[in-house]
């Protein structure tokens, strides 16, 4: 027999008592105030114990009925639900209610079925305001000294800085731990109020959504779908900072085919958070700048935004020297390679390469090595648009040069020399990219690459090849493959 069948058919529902051990747990735990179900369990918490161990009586005893056969054990239960439900509700009392919620987490009766079966709409309406103000005003008390500095900061976040660290760790998927690598759970029927309140009454969803609190607005937002996030932003003119934060949170750490509808989404609500402010924007982009959506939402903002705000942007990203990282940006680029602001966004990021090449010089912590970065084929694209084949040439030739007589050039020490060494490289090996692009066959080149081999032996102390091989590569781009 189906649930939905068993609360319609009183008939049947009638003829089977409810169970009595569920009873007397339900009995034992309507004993605790509401404040006492809402808790947060973490490491070293000894608080709401008794109420803890209740609900976990009152879950292993539902869990057990229904791995049996027995249609009757099942009804039984079930009418003990109700019966606690019916309660909950008469008498506006948010213990029971929470207590059903805990057990309905595992069954799944249809809520508003009943409501309507009972004639409890005026009360079912006061329950869930009641539900709305716990979870708008609901604080993290913590008794643990190790985490109640960050418990401390969540509960307040006032500054930009303190949202994105504390944002930074928390998990926004469904059910799992709050806090990443953490023991930091809640009971089930906190998850039940969220629905409860999704399903019945997206008003008081929509005032949360909209709240400062942001332990109250992870809740929700861990809790409702993708598309409910696009529609109600859609739906609203204004939204706050810390709201837009969350979504995109949410957004960016959905799995690619979970999000690969709402890319344009993604993007407006990116350039809406950049533009109400750009600190948290910047928190967001550090989090996420080596996820590949995450890159090619920032093309297509790039297409989108002012020159003004294009520099401040530009200027804000870092430069990594890891290569390997050359293909998660080429998602940016491949986003705005073609759009109207693409000459000037080649120009910001190239103009940025070169100073970061022009500072490495006087690097005084460490050997550099190749200095493309991970905006290699923006500079590349730049070259491209920028250098016809008789500059390419000549400026190849001119570092060919500066390479052969780096020995006799005047350097403050051994880390200057070689840093000198990888600049002119670094620039040397992105233009035989485009000269192997443009199918050029210079002999002086040649015999430029030729000399410059021979003296391989000076340079060879100064690069690591155990990730790339660029001398190789370099080779190939100018001779051809052998």
């Amino acid at each position: 027999m189906e649930i939905s069948r068993i609360i319609t058919n009183l008939e049947d529902f009638n003829q089977v008592s409810s169970d009595n051990d569920l009873d007397l747990i339900i009995e034992d735990l309507s004993k605790f105030s509401y404040e006492d179900f809402i808790y947060i369990e973490y490491v070293g918490n000894s608080e709401s114990l008794d109420v803890r161990e209740l609900l976990g009586k009152l879950i292993n005893k539902i869990d057990d009925v229904f791995k049996e056969n027995s249609i009757e054990k099942k009804v039984a239960i079930i009418k003990s639900l109700v019966l606690i439900f019916q309660e909950g509700l008469d008498e506006i009392n948010l213990s029971y209610f929470f207590i059903f919620l805990h057990a309905n987490s595992r069954i799944d009766l249809p809520i508003y079925e009943l409501v309507n079966k009972y004639d409890l709409n005026e009360e079912f309406n006061e329950v869930l305001i009641n539900i709305f103000e716990i979870l708008n005003n609901i604080k993290i008390l913590v008794a643990d000294e190790a985490l109640s500095m960050y418990f401390d900061k969540l509960n307040a976040l006032n500054e930009d800085e303190t949202l994105i660290t504390s944002l930074r760790e928390i998990d926004f998927e469904k059910y799992n731990p709050i806090i990443r690598n953490t023991k930091f759970t809640l009971p089930n029927h906190f998850y039940q109020m969220i629905e409860v309140l999704q399903e019945n009454n997206l008003e008081l969803i929509e005032k949360l959504l909209a709240s400062d609190n942001v332990f109250s607005l992870v809740l929700i937002i861990k809790c409702i779908p993708l598309n409910q996030i696009n529609s109600f932003f859609m739906n609203h003119n204004e939204i706050n900072e810390k709201t837009l934060l969350c979504f995109l949170m949410k957004f960016l750490r959905a799995s690619s085919d979970d999000i690969k509808n709402y890319y344009d989404i993604v993007v407006e609500m990116c350039i809406l958070l950049y533009k109400l402010n750009k600190t948290i924007f910047n928190g967001l982009m550090d989090i996420f700048m080596y996820n590949e959506f995450f890159n090619e939402v920032m093309g297509a903002m790039f297409c989108k935004l002012s020159k003004e705000d294009l520099n401040i942007l530009i200027e804000s990203i870092l430069l990594n020297d890891n290569v390997e990282l050359i293909d998660v940006r080429t998602k940016m680029l491949n986003e705005c390679r073609e759009c109207e602001n693409s000459e000037y966004i080649l120009e910001l990021i190239y103009n940025k390469w070169d100073n970061h090449l022009l500072n490495s010089f006087n690097e005084k912590n460490k050997g550099l090595n190749i200095l493309c970065t991970d905006f290699c084929n923006f500079i590349i694209a730049y070259y491209f648009h920028k250098y016809g084949d008789d500059k390419l040439l000549n400026s190849m030739k001119e570092l060919f040069v500066k390479l052969k007589h780096l020995d006799s050039e005047w350097s403050y020490n051994i880390l200057h020399h070689r840093n000198k060494f990888f600049v002119y490289y670094s620039k040397l090996f992105i233009f035989s990219v485009i000269y192997e692009f443009n199918k050029l066959d210079d002999d002086e080149i040649k015999v430029y690459y030729n000399e410059f081999y021979e003296e391989y032996v000076l340079f060879k102390k100064f690069l690591d090849n155990k990730k790339e091989n660029f001398l190789d590569r370099f080779e190939e781009n100018l001779l051809g493959k052998l």
